[in-house]
């Protein structure tokens, strides 16, 4: 497991948190602080100051980006260049209490909007930024000034924001509208049915406030990913949800259907919420064979490639972020490791899958 937030020993002064990039040599041209290894290879340099990691198996990547908060003595790892998944968790807050939410909401924020404006600007070209929550609209007219600046800054950055969208209204169309090339919403759809979907979410009205931030994100062109989380409360109506999204969603950019996390809500009742797909793959199938026909573009995500019938294969992606990623013994002998998702690390062989078996 990757370590995303790092202890530093060492005392950098009475200063304001700072970004900061890792270099292999000192730039003292650049905009912001330079973190070089000394010769040692135990500890860094930065503002002329010495500091070393509290863990000694961390090793900080040339090109990655930090957020440093010396009174805390905290690093926060913004964006590494080998990972295929650098989020900046906005709050932990949310007006919904999903059963399966993998982090449970808590009233803690984290609203650094100047430090992201600056280590945002000077990501690579082509770069993708995760936002997520909580729910990140709960702070909406800031998450649109933040949006707007980082484009002017950065106008090749893509950003990929998991919301509920039940915060939009009319007057954002012209804010969206800005953000059309930039920014791919996320937005969560379990099931075809008010009640059902209300049910999951545990929010009386959810289903339809959803559908109104549907029609603004269609009304200003933006651009959505769809989601769905598989669960044993959804997955008996899945044929009919998968009905409602052919005909409903075609102007979406793709249908996400995401294998249950083992995290947080997720847990309590777990027998009750988890589908094995590996015993019971055929509403999984009847799904995104609808969908697909229909030109949905079908994607599976958090499916190992095991779990999942042959035929399903090809619509798995490589989906676990690599903090939280890990493989089982008996992956290792797959042919198709490299191209699987692997497994939560918080994944319970016990609990899990019945029957899995590495693909030879």
């Amino acid at each position: 497991m990757i370590e995303l937030s790092i202890r530093f020993t060492g005392n950098l002064g009475d200063i304001p948190p700072f970004v900061s990039i890792v270099e292999e040599v000192e730039n003292s041209s650049n905009d912001v602080a330079i973190l070089t290894l000394n010769p040692d290879k135990r500890s860094y340099r930065i503002n002329d100051k010495e500091i070393v990691l509290d863990k000694a198996d961390v090793k900080l990547e040339v090109g990655e980006i930090l957020i440093f908060f010396p009174n805390k003595n905290l690093i926060q790892r913004f964006y590494r260049p080998s990972s295929n998944s650098n989020t900046i968790l906005l709050t932990e807050q949310c007006d919904q209490v999903c059963l399966m939410c993998s982090q449970p909401p808590k009233n803690k924020d984290y609203l650094h909007w100047d430090l992201y404006l600056k280590a945002a600007g000077i990501m690579p070209m082509g770069s993708i930024l995760g936002i997520s929550g909580g729910e990140p609209t709960l702070f909406k007219e800031e998450l649109f000034e933040f949006l707007i600046k980082t484009i002017e800054i950065n106008p090749s950055l893509l950003i990929h924001i998991l919301t509920n969208a039940q915060h939009f209204d009319d007057k954002d169309l012209e804010k969206l509208e800005i953000l059309n090339e930039n920014v791919l919403w996320g937005v969560p759809i379990y099931s075809d049915n008010a009640n059902e979907h209300d049910q999951i979410v545990g929010k009386d009205g959810a289903f339809d406030a959803l559908i109104e931030g549907f029609n603004c994100l269609l009304k200003s062109g933006s651009r959505v990913e769809l989601r769905t989380v598989l669960l044993q409360n959804n997955y008996p109506s899945f044929a009919k949800l998968s009905k409602f999204v052919a005909r409903h969603f075609v102007w979406i950019e793709k249908w996400a259907i995401m294998q249950l996390e083992p995290m947080g809500y997720a847990r309590i009742e777990w027998p009750l919420k988890f589908v094995d797909t590996t015993i019971a793959p055929e509403n999984l199938e009847n799904a995104v064979f609808t969908a697909s026909s229909c030109g949905i573009h079908t994607e599976l995500y958090n499916f190992p490639l095991c779990t999942v019938p042959f035929q399903l294969r090809k619509f798995c992606v490589k989906s676990i972020s690599d903090w939280k990623q890990k493989y089982l013994p008996n992956c290792d002998q797959c042919k198709s490791k490299n191209s699987c998702c692997g497994f939560f690390e918080w994944y319970d062989r016990q609990a899990g899958y019945k029957s899995i078996t590495g693909i030879t």
